[in-house]
Parts: C-alpha cells; sequence; structure tokens
C-alpha cells in the first residue's frame, strides 16, 4: 500500500492579502495544530467558550481592523499581521477541534457509508490508473503498491493515495481520464474520515481517548487564537483609541440572534468530514479575555 506524498508543513501564517476563499475545516486544523502542540502546557487555557460566538467576532475583528494592511505595516512594523490575518483560518481550525469532542463515535452505519463510496470509486480508478502507468503516464511502482493489500483501513489508504495520485499528476492526464473533481473530492474527503475513524485493524478507536486527545488541541487551539486575537485589538486600538471595542468586538460579545446565524451558516456548510459543527464545550461559560491593548 502506498502512501500519499506530504506536503510540507505549513508556517501557520497567511498570505499578505485576505484570500477570496478559505481552505477546509480539516486543513486549517492540520495548519494550526503542530503550532497549538507547541505552546508550554502550563500557557495552555482551558476552553469553556461557545467557539462559534468567537469565531464570528474572530472574522469580524480581523475585517474591521485591517482593513488597510499597508497603513497597519507602516504604523506597526513588529506587530505580526501576517498572523492576525491567519485568525480566521485558526478559528476553523478550532471548530474542527470542538466537533472532534461532541462528536458521538462512528456508527457502523456511517462506516459502511463511507466505504461504499471508496469502493465504487477505487476500483475504476485503479484500474485506469494500471493503463495509464503502462504507457509511462503514472509510476508503475506506486501503482502497484496502491493494489497491494486488503481491509477497511487499506481500502481508505488506496483512496487518499488515488485521489493524491491524480491530483499530483493532473497536467499529465488532463482528457486521458473520465473522473470528474467532484469524484476526486468525494473519495479524498471519504478515505480521511475513515482513516481519522478506524484503526489500521479496521476497529473503531476508543472514544473515552480521542475525547482527551481531542479536548487537549481544542484547548491548545483556544489559547494560540486568544494570544493572537490580542493583536488584533491593538490595532483596532492604535486605530481608533478608546473606541476600539466597537471595532473589535471581545471574543464572547454576543451577537444578535439573526447576526449570529448568518455567521453560524458557514460552519453549517462546511462538508469536510466533521460529524457536527455545533462548536462544541460549555456554553456561556467565563473564560479570560485579552487584556486591554497598550496606549500607543
Amino acid at each position: 500500500m502506498a502512501k500519499a506524498k506530504t506536503q510540507q508543513p505549513h508556517t501557520g501564517k497567511s498570505p499578505t492579502a485576505t484570500p477570496t476563499a478559505h481552505a477546509t475545516y480539516h486543513a486549517c486544523y492540520q495548519r494550526f495544530a503542530p503550532l497549538a502542540a507547541d505552546l508550554p502546557e502550563r500557557d495552555v487555557e482551558v476552553c469553556r467558550a461557545d467557539v462559534r460566538i468567537a469565531f464570528a467576532n474572530v472574522k469580524r475583528g480581523v475585517q474591521a481592523a485591517c482593513a488597510d494592511l499597508a497603513r497597519i505595516r507602516r504604523a506597526l512594523p513588529e506587530l505580526p499581521l501576517d498572523d492576525v490575518l491567519a485568525l480566521p483560518d485558526l478559528g476553523r481550525a478550532l471548530i474542527f477541534a470542538a466537533t472532534r469532542i461532541t462528536a458521538k463515535p462512528a456508527s457502523s452505519r456511517e462506516i459502511d457509508a463511507k466505504l461504499k463510496i471508496v469502493i465504487e470509486l477505487r476500483e475504476p480508478m485503479l484500474t485506469l490508473a494500471e493503463t495509464l502507468a503502462k504507457r509511462g503516464l503514472l509510476p508503475k511502482d506506486l501503482v502497484a503498491e496502491i493494489r497491494a493489500g486488503s481491509g477497511k483501513y487499506d481500502l481508505a489508504s488506496d483512496g487518499m493515495a488515488l485521489a493524491h495520485l491524480y491530483a499530483e499528476h493532473a497536467g499529465a492526464l488532463r482528457g486521458k481520464h473520465p473522473f470528474t473533481q467532484e469524484e476526486l473530492d468525494q473519495l479524498r474527503e471519504a478515505s480521511e474520515w475513515l482513516l481519522d475513524t478506524l484503526t489500521p485493524e479496521g476497529a473503531r478507536r476508543p472514544a473515552a481517548k480521542q475525547r482527551g486527545e481531542a479536548e487537549k488541541m481544542r484547548d491548545r487551539l483556544w489559547t494560540l487564537l486568544v494570544r493572537r486575537y490580542a493583536d488584533v485589538r491593538k490595532i483596532a486600538y492604535y486605530f481608533h483609541g478608546d473606541a476600539f471595542e466597537d471595532v473589535t468586538p471581545k471574543l464572547l460579545s454576543r451577537l444578535s440572534s439573526s447576526a449570529a446565524e448568518d455567521e453560524s451558516e458557514e460552519v453549517e456548510a462546511e462538508g469536510d468530514g466533521s460529524e457536527d459543527a455545533d462548536g462544541g464545550g460549555d456554553r456561556g461559560g467565563a473564560v479570560e479575555q485579552p487584556a486591554s491593548p497598550p496606549s500607543p
């Protein structure tokens, strides 16, 4: 069984311009989890927040405070602006971590549904990949390794490897296969979900252990979010003075019900294999807010 080629680890920083489209919640989680894991244990804050409210306020705060990036860079050259611009994606990572806590263990029906997607797409894609490999368009050894092996976990690994293979060689394969991008995405997402849910032996992971690990990562991502959001409020204070809270709300400031519903639509529409995007955590609990920014 071949392993898909891994990409270089992300630095956790966003591009200098705000992107028009955001990455999947799972991709954001993979991006920020290593940074959160590096936080000293003594500095980690327990998250008792409604993370969806925090996420909505983060997006609003970054959008309002960072409207003029060039001006901010001139006025506050030492402030980590790239980290600030990455905050919405960090919020998505936090949402994803929270769903891993609140989600129930996957049922046999859910596993079978994902396996059905992988099985239906794997064989035609793999058969064609073998033909393309014979013609020198795909690496023969890699395709042969994908064909080898058996079992549910191996099927999921095959699906992820095939989706990656077709994506990596998209240029050489253009016009030479019938599979749509939607089918490739379905295969990748179902395979990743199965790899997250199954052990190599095919059994579901113990829910208690999974929950404990997920809670720790949620707390670490929350701590990272709190630290970085303090810089957003510094920007707002520098340019707006005492009116900075009108620009950058506190992380747990409650929106009107209609505004909260608008902000939660993105979470509810996210289709990255999350079982439930309800935000998780104990709702309404008090947490330590970032300190008020110092006078400029």
